[in-house]
């Protein structure tokens, strides 16, 4: 009698060199993500391998732009980050005309 295999991805075990800090970093976005650090490398190796496959000659400065929005929008669109969305008050620049420079700040 053949058992039925489910569809159940093949995988391959590779064999990869890191440096302290990347094996440190990757322990702990593992742990932060409450995932394995083999899954955290086929997740961005997934990204990596789209990237690859859009970086051909025809792509323009602005489809890069674009491509990396989203990934900027989420380490600028964040509470840690908001703090900074005062940069006025956070480093006491007064609004109006710059004193010494011909330069007026908006």
């Amino acid at each position: 009698m053949e058992t039925e295999t489910m569809n159940t991805p093949s995988t391959v075990e590779k064999q990869v060199h890191l440096s302290v800090e990347q094996a440190d970093r990757l322990q702990h976005l593992a742990e932060v993500h409450q995932m394995s650090e083999d899954e955290l490398i086929a997740r961005a190796l997934d990204v990596f391998f789209s990237l690859a496959q859009v970086s051909d000659d025809s792509l323009e400065g602005t489809d890069w732009a674009l491509l990396s929005e989203e990934s900027l929008r989420r380490i600028w669109d964040n509470d840690q980050d908001a703090v900074y969305d005062n940069w006025r008050e956070l480093y006491d620049v007064p609004t109006g005309s710059c004193g010494r420079c011909s330069i007026s700040i908006q």
